[in-house]
């Protein structure tokens, strides 16, 4: 694996509508259940029709303050996973992750999936998605000020992980729903991301065996999370059509289905290992790990 290097970025000018709805079917994570042409449906509505979803009102954090969720028990680390499109609570990507980190030295570790609908209509439900997560880690900010944060997105996760932490005007999802108030975002102390589909191949902070010249779907523009930067490690992988878009690989269903599979590649790789490595790193400088 490897740090991308800065470079002239092709990724969105090379994009055509078919190579979107191609590439939109590996949102579906691992899910065998889920409908491919409902998944490209769903992108192609996030990323070309410019009215704003029912959920921008009914999420809306200016008509609507009161906050989604209460706070929990406070603990010295709360791990929040955003699942993909379609994966389970249990048994996801991100669940090894998670674990890896609680079994860690680093002690009184919490763990809290985002309840989000993760499902096909990413616009709708990735707007309840950033809602919740910033409402969720300013609620517990407020409650627990001494809390340290760890934020996990796989996929349409790490989409809403990524909107959360950036500006309203640079979302792509969740653009009335909030923001993150200073002292929370001091208290974020790790962000772990895969296969996101606003992967920008130009950001320092990425990892893996990505082209730096090709950025995902819908890649967000280069900056928009650098307030995080030096908390941040985004994966991709060479031939994800969610994170490299590209029309040269949705050229064919063949090679649309084989992309398909580098979606998954995060779940044998050893990225999962690289990622909890990465937090145990930063919650607990230390401990050191055999990589």
């Amino acid at each position: 694996m490897r740090v991308g290097r800065r470079g002239a970025h092709r990724g969105a000018g090379a994009l055509t509508v078919a190579a979107m709805l191609a590439a939109a079917v590996m949102l579906s994570g691992c899910s065998a259940e889920l409908d491919p042409a409902e998944a490209r449906d769903s992108l192609s509505v996030v990323n070309e029709d410019p009215a704003p979803p029912k959920a921008d009102e009914i999420f809306d954090a200016e008509l609507h303050p009161e906050p989604l969720v209460e706070a929990r028990d406070c603990s010295a680390v709360l791990v929040i996973k955003v699942r993909g499109t379609g994966e389970p609570m249990k048994g996801q990507l991100l669940s090894p992750v998670a674990r890896s980190i609680v079994k860690s030295p680093v002690e009184d570790v919490a763990t809290l999936d985002l309840d989000y609908p993760a499902d096909t209509d990413v616009k709708e439900g990735g707007t309840e998605g950033v809602r919740l997560l910033i409402d969720t880690i300013n609620v517990q900010s407020d409650a627990c000020p001494k809390e340290k944060f760890v934020l996990l997105g796989y996929s349409q996760g790490a989409m809403v992980v990524g909107d959360a932490l950036a500006a309203a005007e640079q979302r792509m999802i969740g653009a009335t729903a909030g923001a993150i108030t200073e002292d929370a975002a001091k208290q974020i102390r790790a962000v772990v991301m895969y296969g996101d589909p606003r992967f920008n191949g130009e950001e320092p902070f990425n990892e893996g065996t990505f082209d730096p010249e090709l950025g995902g779907i819908m890649p967000r523009p280069l900056g928009a999370l650098d307030d995080y930067a030096d908390r941040i490690i985004d994966f991709c992988v060479k031939g994800d059509l969610v994170c490299q878009a590209t029309l040269d690989v949705a050229q064919s269903e063949k090679a649309a289905d084989k992309a398909q599979k580098h979606h998954t590649d995060y779940y044998s790789n050893g990225m999962q290992k690289d990622g909890s490595d990465f937090v145990i790193d930063l919650l607990n400088p230390r401990v050191k790990l055999t990589r």
